[in-house]
């Protein structure tokens, strides 16, 4: 009885912590490279899933990453309320990132336990997929 009241209580922290950042969403009419969907900037060097970053990446998903609220729910290489990316990376491969993107945009509840994951409205299908494209690298 005790673990759904903890969870109810806690409910409210995880959706705020989860809920998407509007409030630095890019404009539309902006003409960065994060909003032209590439994957990569110039002298990236793509190494092993050991090796890979999000701090010293320079891949635009990695720059999505950080730039939103991934990193409030999700770790690189450990669970925290979501899972690991390396995680995802290891479970799903490039056939998926168009239902991972989506995902991303209208939430999901139930693929990796009971935290539910807070959808991000404000994100582009663009940028969903390059913030997939980049988690994918982690196998």
């Amino acid at each position: 009885m005790t673990k759904p009241i903890i969870i109810i209580l806690c409910l409210p922290f995880l959706l705020w912590g989860c809920g998407g950042n509007s409030g630095t969403r890019e404009s539309p009419n902006d003409s960065s490279a994060i909003n032209k969907g590439a994957t990569t900037k110039p002298g990236l060097s793509i190494g092993t899933a050991d090796t890979i970053s999000i701090a010293t990446s320079s891949d635009i998903g990695a720059d999505l990453i950080v730039k939103n609220d991934c990193r409030n729910c999700h770790k690189e290489r450990e669970k925290l309320i979501g899972p690991a990316f390396s995680d995802v990376g290891k479970r799903y491969g490039h056939y998926d990132i168009d239902s991972l993107a989506a995902k991303i945009i209208k939430g999901g509840y139930g693929h990796w336990g009971d935290a539910p994951m807070s959808p991000h409205p404000s994100l582009s299908m663009t940028d969903a997929r390059a913030i997939v494209r980049f988690i994918l690298k982690y196998k």
